[in-house]
């Protein structure tokens, strides 16, 4: 796999463990994902993976860390995306934002 397509994988990791974060994941999360999985080209063999894990309760596979720091901004831009998406931002999202920034080595 190319490395811009591990690094889209990583990015929806990331994002699932965001979404599933507050132990509930909405329509609009899934939706959203998907939606930014298919603009990714994400193989639907690496979604499908993924998503079964939400469906049968199993971990998440954490994000590989190292890939995500390439580009830091695209998955921030993919996060906020995500976290807006309801229409409003809270507390706990904000400081899940810093967190992600701080672990991507990204000034607060």
């Amino acid at each position: 796999m190319p490395p811009e397509g591990q690094f889209h994988i990583e990015v929806i990791k990331l994002l699932l463990q965001v979404a599933t974060s507050d132990d509930r994941v909405t329509r609009e999360e899934i939706d959203a994902i998907i939606e930014t999985a298919r603009g990714f080209s994400v193989p639907l063999t690496e979604l499908s993976a993924l998503t079964r894990c939400l469906h049968e309760g199993q971990p998440l596979p954490p994000p590989n860390l190292s890939v995500l720091r390439q580009d830091p901004k695209a998955v921030l831009d993919a996060v906020h995306a995500l976290v807006i998406g309801d229409g409003h931002l809270d507390e706990s999202e904000i400081a899940m934002i810093r967190q992600i920034r701080e672990l991507l080595g990204m000034a607060p």
